[in-house]
């Protein structure tokens, strides 16, 4: 049970995000369906996983991501998020419960689908069904009623399943007492901190060792491609189009939802006029937009002219200088998949339509300069630089593991601090977290001070952060608040109750999925790492 505990301690404020990006629209069983010639990510039962479906379902989760999190979905957050796994596994998990579904003849009736439809609030106007509403929506994502009624009642299934494994887990006083614990505790840790600066070792590299690291870590010092580009931009601002006030008024009723005051009335519509117009101008206009850069692209691609087919049609040529690959113009910051494209063009070659959230852009690739690595007598100063670096840093990790494993055999952490003439500091009480006052952040934090006790008062290993190494020992540790715990126990038990249902559907999931793979029922073509 510590064990679970530790392993989700770190994702507790996580829980809202990852409701987030499972709760899409819907619709989300309207991913794309691979043709019989499109490339096979997975077999389930003869149903296919094409790559078209895949990325149609990552497309999904960036855009739910980008919009929920705005100004906070930077690289790093992305990275974590290891998007592209969860829609792989999305896409692969859905198949399996519908095998199995097939498997135990769970089936959604006419009724419950019809029931599900009706209570949806987005086909509802003042909370009762709109049918114009429903075909709307529907047409607005391509689909006809009976597709979306299809992939609806396979949505249905798949939640008759997963209901089925959430209810079977039972959650005692005592877990979740042990969990208010962890979560709550305050320590107070003693520390000593290593770094490369306190190595008292000289090192003096000879050339060949300098030229041996180079080779070994060439990433860090090759010069990545540089690329020039010619482009063309059509933008949504730039098209024209004629908005009637039928276009407004069913708008409107479509999305009047939206347009509310902060006592929950609806506005009235001369309220939000100019908002609506604004919106279906943009809508409209990146419709006219794509329509253009598609036009444009068939002509410069057959004829390899996008001079002339820029004066012809009065649009500017934007021309860039050498740009680094990893390192794009800030013009095409809102622009999907712009490297990936780019990478794929040998000189004048056009690129496909590329979409930004304003418009569209046409590439052309002008210029390109390989990746190269430079020699050492041009950037040795750099290599040395960071030869000592990594030098002093391994061995300021040997020396710290070296008074780990003294103190862990007895000797005091005062004697060894003094022996090396190393100062113990003292947190303070804080509440466990990946970030520890006077030392700083770490992704292994959490899980490192969870395990601190009275019986193992020190770090199983050296906690790295900034370079530095940090040897931690428990002080001591506040008791916890009782009736803190009484007040916040309903609280406790819904998300821990969660946590559980989803580590018993992973569990469900995963014995499936090895099973049926063992069965041939399941054939994976593709791996995550590979698409």
């Amino acid at each position: 049970m510590l064990k679970f505990f530790r392993k989700h301690a770190r994702g507790w404020f996580m829980i809202a995000v990852i409701a987030i990006i499972i709760i899409v629209f819907v619709l989300y069983f309207g991913s794309s369906r691979g043709g019989s010639h499109a490339t096979a990510v997975a077999i389930v039962d003869k149903r296919m996983i094409s790559e078209a479906e895949f990325h149609d379902e990552y497309e999904k989760l960036l855009d739910t991501a980008r919009m929920t999190l705005k100004e906070k979905f930077t690289p790093e957050v992305l990275k974590k998020m290891d998007l592209k796994t969860k829609a792989y596994n999305n896409l692969l998990n859905k198949e399996i419960i519908l095998a199995k579904a097939a498997d135990l003849k769970i089936q959604i009736s006419d009724e419950e689908l019809r029931d599900s439809i009706l209570s949806m609030p987005m086909f509802q106007t003042n909370g009762v069904f709109d049918e114009y509403k429903y075909q709307q929506l529907i047409r607005y994502n391509r689909m006809s009623p009976p597709d979306f009624e299809n992939f609806l009642r396979a949505d249905l299934t798949a939640k008759k399943i997963e209901q089925f494994v959430r209810e079977g887990v039972k959650i005692s006083d005592k877990e979740i007492y042990d969990l208010y614990v962890l979560q709550n505790r305050k320590i107070n840790v003693n520390f000593v901190r290593i770094a490369g600066s306190d190595i008292k070792n000289k090192i003096s590299p000879a050339e060949s060792e300098l030229e041996d690291y180079l080779k070994r870590n060439s990433n860090l010092f090759r010069v990545p491609e540089q690329l020039k580009i010619k482009y063309l931009f059509f933008g949504a601002e730039s098209a024209q189009s004629n908005i009637t006030e039928a276009d407004i008024k069913n708008y409107y009723s479509s999305y009047k939802e939206k347009y509310v005051a902060k006592d929950g009335k609806p506005l009235p519509l001369a309220a939000v006029q100019g908002s609506i117009i604004k919106e279906l101008k943009k809508s409209r206009g990146l419709q006219d937009a794509i329509a253009e850069a598609k036009k444009a692209r068939d002509v410069i691609y057959q004829e390899n002219n996008m001079e002339d087919y820029g004066k012809k049609n009065n649009l500017k040529i934007h021309y860039t200088d050498f740009f680094p690959i990893n390192k794009l113009p800030a013009e095409f910051a809102s622009a999907k998949n712009v490297t990936e494209e780019l990478l794929d063009l040998r000189p004048k070659d056009i690129s496909k339509v590329i979409t930004a959230d304003n418009g569209y852009y046409l590439l052309q690739l002008v210029e390109k300069k390989p990746s190269y690595l430079p020699k050492l007598e041009t950037i040795k100063n750099e290599v040395q630089r960071r030869f000592m670096e990594s030098e002093t840093q391994s061995l300021a990790g040997k020396e710290a593991n070296k008074i780990l494993e003294r103190v862990k055999a007895g000797d005091s952490l005062e004697k060894v601090a003094a022996e090396k003439g190393l100062k113990i500091n003292e947190t303070g009480f804080f509440q466990i977290s990946n970030t520890i006052p006077k030392i700083g952040q770490s992704p292994d934090a959490t899980e490192i001070l969870l395990m601190l006790s009275a019986g193992k008062p020190y770090a199983e290993k050296p906690l790295v952060i900034d370079n530095a190494y940090f040897i931690l020992k428990l002080k001591e540790a506040s008791a916890p608040d009782e009736k803190g715990f009484e007040a916040q126990k309903a609280m406790y038990r819904k998300v821990f109750t969660s946590l559980k249902q989803e580590e018993a559907m992973q569990t469900w999931l995963e014995g499936n999925k090895a099973a049926m793979i063992k069965e041939k029922r399941v054939k994976i073509k593709k791996k995550v790492e590979d698409l």
